[in-house]
């Protein structure tokens, strides 16, 4: 009953960090991304305005004590879940430790090709690190290169605790 509890519970929060993506997501492209289902693996099914079905995959970047590099955690989270890739699958890469403004210097130009070959349909950055301050998140679109950029919150929007 224990483990049901804390399954339960993870799910709680996960579905919390979709609705965090699913509104930076919709404010970044203008697309409107609508749940209607769980799954594992991918964590979210949901429908696009179109009617198609899209898988979302969460997944946390979390450094230890030791670790500096964020592109190189990003690029090993890549890695461990090349296995699920899918045309049909958005691969969201949860920051909890490091702002996107902090990484957005290293992610240049040069980079844009590399994450083609990971076999999702997008994968983004997402920038939790803000959610208390700002009650929001921020993106960076790894692919598809045509979307490849920081999609910033205007500040206006954007008022820290409040």
């Amino acid at each position: 009953m224990m483990l049901l509890d804390n399954e339960n519970g993870k799910k709680h929060v996960e579905r919390m960090e979709l609705d965090y993506f699913i509104d930076a997501y919709e404010h970044s492209t203008g697309e409107k991304l609508i749940p209607v289902g769980v799954a594992e693996p991918p964590d979210f099914i949901c429908q696009r305005a179109d009617g198609s079905i899209i898988g979302i995959e969460l997944t946390k970047v979390m450094r230890d004590s030791t670790e500096t590099d964020a592109l190189d955690k990003i690029y090993e989270r890549l890695e461990r879940k090349k296995g699920l890739a899918s045309e049909n699958i958005i691969l969201v890469l949860q920051l909890v430790d490091c702002p996107i403004a902090e990484l957005k210097c290293l992610l240049d130009e040069s980079l844009k090709n590399d994450f083609e070959s990971y076999g999702f349909v997008e994968i983004w950055l997402a920038d939790y690190t803000g959610i208390e301050a700002y009650g929001d998140i921020e993106l960076f679109c790894l692919y598809p290169s045509e979307q490849w950029g920081y999609y910033q919150r205007p500040y206006p929007e954007r008022k820290p605790y409040g």
